[in-house]
């Protein structure tokens, strides 16, 4: 049911925890507010983890 999809997604982070669009917007806002300034040709995985779980 749709009531059962965010711990359904939850269990597939590292981190146990549902992504929010607020922290994808806040991954965003470091890149664009100067909190990266120094990082270049990065890729910012806002995911729990879930790419880092497929590699083990």
């Amino acid at each position: 049911t749709v009531e059962e999809l965010p711990a359904f997604y939850a269990k597939r982070t590292l981190l146990g925890e549902v992504i929010l669009p607020e922290d994808i917007a806040n991954a965003c806002f470091a890149f664009v507010g100067g909190l990266l300034n120094k990082s270049t040709g990065n890729a910012l995985n806002v995911d729990g983890g879930v790419a880092m779980g497929f590699l083990r």
